[in-house]
């Protein structure tokens, strides 16, 4: 005979609320600089400062933490932040090459630059075969002004990698700067010969040559640009003051105004393009660009629209 099983009827089961999600830190040292790597490589910088942060409170002699932690800072662009984490890596130990220079590169970029030269200075010291620590501080120097000491640490850059363009590049602009027109034309061409695709380069060239009143090679040298290189800072004031030396303001004038019509936002080309007709006797050219640059409120464009009426 078979046995008859009741059931009960059943009640709707509620359930029970799922616990939040606790992220867990990593502990162990390994872990934690992984996770950070992790997170730098993805770009999430906030929860990479986090995590290094708390690792540091409590492994506050960790060197590798302060060097992440300055990375963390480089990438969120607070280079007076990175720096203090590399101070506080350099103090803990050991003061490597790759640690003073990549602290010489951000206090450069946090505009310290007394210690960038400094930090420079120490990892040349201990490895006297890598390029960039020369290189680097002679850029620094460059900008102290301290050109006999940036030459030196240029050419001896230039021995340890032969092809370093812009370190020749680097020459050629504090010739200019000393008024030598004719070595910086000189280190500006070997530029030019190890790279040849550099705008900046072709630029020292042609300063160098409006220099030595050569402008038709300076404009020469600026040849097959682009319109958009044109746009690079220095090109277009250049090529406008070699046309001008020239005794050809309507050639400056007819290029203005071929970058106005292609860049039509960029009003200071629209204004320069009407001081050149102006200065070519064209006035009705010369007001037409005018009138543009005033649109665009182009300060000084006004009074030039004034003076063509």
């Amino acid at each position: 005979m078979g046995v008859l099983v009741y059931r009960r009827a059943s009640t709707p089961v509620v359930p029970a609320p799922t616990p939040p999600v606790v992220t867990q830190q990593p502990e162990k040292l390994d872990d934690i600089l992984n996770a950070a790597h992790s997170f730098k490589r993805d770009g999430e910088w906030d929860k990479a400062e986090s995590l290094l942060s708390s690792a540091i409170a409590k492994n506050a002699e960790e060197q590798a933490l302060y060097v992440q932690y300055a990375e963390v800072f480089i990438g969120k662009q607070q280079p007076d932040k990175a720096y203090e984490q590399y101070e506080k890596a350099l103090a803990i130990g050991p003061r490597t090459a790759e640690l003073e220079f990549a602290a010489g590169s951000t206090a450069s970029a946090a505009g310290r630059l007394d210690r960038a030269s400094e930090h420079f200075g120490a990892a040349q010291a201990q490895n006297k075969t890598d390029w960039r620590a020369p290189l680097f501080l002679a850029q620094v120097q460059v900008k102290q002004n301290n050109f006999d000491e940036a030459k030196k640490n240029l050419l001896l850059a230039t021995h340890l990698k032969s092809d370093l363009g812009v370190a020749w590049g680097t020459l050629a602009e504090i010739s200019l700067r000393e008024n030598d027109a004719n070595i910086a034309l000189q280190h500006a061409m070997k530029a030019r010969e190890l790279e040849p695709d550099s705008v900046l380069w072709r630029l020292v060239q042609a300063r160098a040559l409006k220099r030595l009143a050569k402008p038709q090679e300076a404009l020469d040298a600026l040849a097959g640009l682009d319109e958009s290189q044109r746009l690079e800072p220095g090109i277009m004031p250049l090529i406008g003051e070699c046309y001008g030396l020239l005794r050809k303001p309507a050639d400056a004038a007819s290029l203005y105004a071929a970058m106005s019509d292609r860049f039509g936002d960029r009003g200071e080309l629209a204004l320069e393009a009407a001081r050149w007709f102006e200065r070519a006797g064209d006035k009705v050219s010369a007001k037409k660009y005018a009138e543009r640059a005033s649109f665009l409120s182009v300060a000084g464009a006004s009074e030039l629209l004034d003076r063509l009426k």
